[in-house]
């Protein structure tokens, strides 16, 4: 799906602060890599079908993008002028590319999940000739000619 260095960016460091000395930007690189981490904790949980581990991750996501919003409002004009100079933008690269990544793989298990759910109730349908869980076998035969 990815290429080997698409899922950490050599701008990103995890542990770090991405910008220059100012408690705005760290504060914020800071929440951006956690909720970065977050999104991988997610792809984690879509994969093994682990639905309390992605409910414990929506839920910390919820309020890191909150904590995310007031922090990016909260910024002073000197920090707005540094976040081009940080790895904030890697950061954001990172958050993009695990927003895709969890899309699809929701979007798979969905259609998986679809796929199942259709076969069942094709299991369960009454055929015309009165059986019960579908279509009469069909004679089976080996060709021994062939």
């Amino acid at each position: 799906m990815f290429a080997p260095g698409d899922r950490e960016l050599e701008a990103y460091a995890p542990g770090c602060p991405v910008g220059p000395a100012s408690p705005g930007l760290d504060a914020l690189s800071w929440a951006l890599t956690a909720l970065a981490d977050i999104s991988d904790a997610v792809t984690l949980a879509v994969q093994r079908h682990d639905r309390i581990a992605l409910e414990q991750s929506n839920v910390r996501a919820e309020k890191l993008v909150l904590e995310v919003n007031a922090l990016a409002e909260s910024l002073t004009e000197r920090d707005r002028a540094l976040v081009a100079e940080t790895g904030i933008g890697a950061l954001c690269e990172r958050l993009a590319a695990g927003g895709r990544r969890n899309a699809y793989l929701i979007e798979q298990a969905w259609a998986v999940d679809a796929a199942l759910m259709r076969m069942l109730v094709g299991i369960g349908k009454v055929s015309p000739d009165g059986t019960g869980y579908g279509s009469a076998p069909a004679q089976a035969f080996v060709d021994r000619q062939a």
